[in-house]
């Protein structure tokens, strides 16, 4: 029961924070260059999740916590003006990054070392590939256009580019965990409170989103 209860704590406060962190960083972002801002809420989501899976040894966690993220994101829905379509694209994206982010794990915990900057590659372009192709069935089923689909290069600027950035600081969070492995336990137990507060703060930012 204390491990279940553990669990659950780890989920509400890992998966609000990256709500939190969508709500406020990545309407931020939207400030700087396009090819920058929108590479760098992965990076940020997958250590979130990585963290949360490192803290209680199970890989639901990443799921479940990621569940909770799309939960949150999903209230901008309620926000006026806002397109339906901006508020179902990174829900979308968040789904992507955590199933390739759960299916990873395996092959970055591997013996084998070198498997640890091949799968966060894959997971970086992956889930921009899937993306890409979640978005073209949408045109075809819908006729709506997304900018991604502009063209060609567009697509490969998408998928090729930005997911070497995102993988670029995947890998620089990765050696810096290694420089500070010595010094520095990542290890985090979030209680009961923090998590409440965490989940609140989320949310009361989506809401302050919506009137302002």
């Amino acid at each position: 029961m204390k491990d279940r209860r553990a669990l659950i704590v780890n989920i509400i406060f890992f998966g609000s924070l990256w709500g939190l962190l969508e709500a406020s960083l990545g309407y931020a972002l939207h400030f700087l260059p396009q090819l920058i801002s929108g590479s760098v809420m992965f990076p940020i989501g997958a250590v979130i999740m990585y963290w949360a899976y490192r803290n209680t040894g199970t890989k639901r966690t990443i799921l479940f916590m990621g569940l909770l993220a799309i939960t949150i994101k999903a209230l901008n829905f309620f926000m006026p003006g806002l397109p339906p379509i901006k508020t179902y694209n990174p829900m979308i994206s968040i789904m992507l990054q955590t199933l390739l982010v759960t299916g990873l794990v395996y092959a970055y915990d591997s013996k084998y070392v070198w498997l640890k900057p091949l799968s966060l590659l894959f997971a970086a372009i992956g889930w921009r590939a899937l993306f890409i192709a979640n978005i073209a069935i949408n045109y075809a089923l819908t006729g709506y256009v997304f900018s991604q689909l502009a063209s060609g290069a567009t697509i490969f600027s998408f998928i090729i580019v930005s997911g070497l950035i995102e993988a670029g600081f995947l890998m620089v969070v990765y050696l810096l965990s290694l420089l500070g492995r010595k010094r520095v336990s990542f290890l985090f137990k979030p209680n009961w409170l923090l998590a409440s507060i965490t989940l609140a703060a989320a949310v009361s930012l989506i809401v302050v989103n919506m009137v302002v």
